[in-house]
């Protein structure tokens, strides 16, 4: 019997895709179409999920494992000897069996570090008490501000305005003008772009003047809201309910949508912080309301 594969081409330049889409390399528009694909295509998702395997189990392989200087000094002579040498090149089960004598193949796993998604503690920890709701909400938006203006240094980046509408996408790039029109003059939008922690996509914009960095950042929910009780009469003003926290000198201000979570993050004191979120709440909240329709 004769078999028919019916796999095409685009299964094929998805695949290609999925070791930059687990490691959040990928453009904005890429990365809708991978995510659009693997919701209908159940071949490329079992081989995502076996690359996801795959790294993890070499991860904790190679850290389990250290080769004595010597051999570890031969074994990268060696490879860099053999032409076309490629770990991506390798078949699954070949890849396995690395994984299995990490030990052995220590310069391997050191050509795989900058692909492995291996990502460092964060420096900076949101402590939150068991059964704090709130303080949990908060955290989510805290933890990507830390990872990307922090430590991933994105605040001291400039973007260019065409470089903010392609990473922002159509969706989230008028997010741009609408807060350079809510902040003070002497503020910079910075940085515009979509960045990925802990597996969720976020937007996120830094905007700078010479002394403060703010950070607004905005997620798509995933079964997250706020408590409604604790919101002091200052915070709700605006017209939004605004929760609050604090971690590191680090202000966190939260509100939500429907359909997201968006946070106002900075370096200023808690007074500035809240005035800042205070003037974006009505319009970013106006903003996505329309998009959430």
């Amino acid at each position: 019997m004769k078999v028919i594969n019916f796999e095409d081409g685009h299964c094929k330049r998805i695949r290609s895709y999925l070791d930059s889409y687990l490691n959040n390399e990928l453009m904005v528009e890429t990365n809708h179409e991978v995510l659009t694909h693997l919701e209908t295509c159940e071949p490329c998702s079992r081989s995502l999920e076996d690359r996801a395997r795959l790294k993890a189990q070499l991860k904790r392989a190679v850290t389990q494992e250290y080769a004595p200087p010597a051999l570890r000094e031969r074994i990268v002579s060696d490879l860099r000897r053999r032409r076309g040498f490629n770990f991506r090149n390798l078949s699954l089960a070949a890849a396995a069996a690395v994984a299995v004598a990490a030990m052995l193949v220590i310069a391997a796993a050191t050509l795989f570090t900058s692909n492995a998604g291996k990502k460092p503690p964060l420096s900076l920890r949101a402590e939150v008490a068991q059964g704090d709701v709130t303080g949990q909400i908060l955290k989510i938006g805290f933890d990507d501000h830390v990872s990307c203006s922090i430590d991933h240094q994105m605040a001291n980046k400039q973007f260019t305005a065409e470089q903010m509408s392609e990473r922002l996408g159509s969706e989230y790039s008028g997010l741009v003008a609408l807060v350079k029109n809510r902040m003070p003059a002497d503020y910079t939008v910075a940085v515009g772009h979509r960045c990925h922690y802990q597996g969720r996509e976020f937007v996120h914009l830094i905007v700078r003047n010479q002394d403060d960095i703010v950070s607004l950042i905005i997620t798509r929910k995933n079964g997250e809201t706020f408590p409604t009780s604790g919101v002091s009469e200052t915070l709700l003003a605006s017209g939004v309910p605004i929760q609050e926290a604090s971690w590191h000198k680090i202000q966190v201000a939260g509100m939500e949508t429907r359909d997201h979570l968006v946070y106002v993050i900075s370096n200023k004191s808690q007074e500035g912080n809240e005035r800042v979120a205070t003037n974006l709440a009505p319009a970013v909240s106006d903003f996505l309301r329309k998009i959430e329709v």
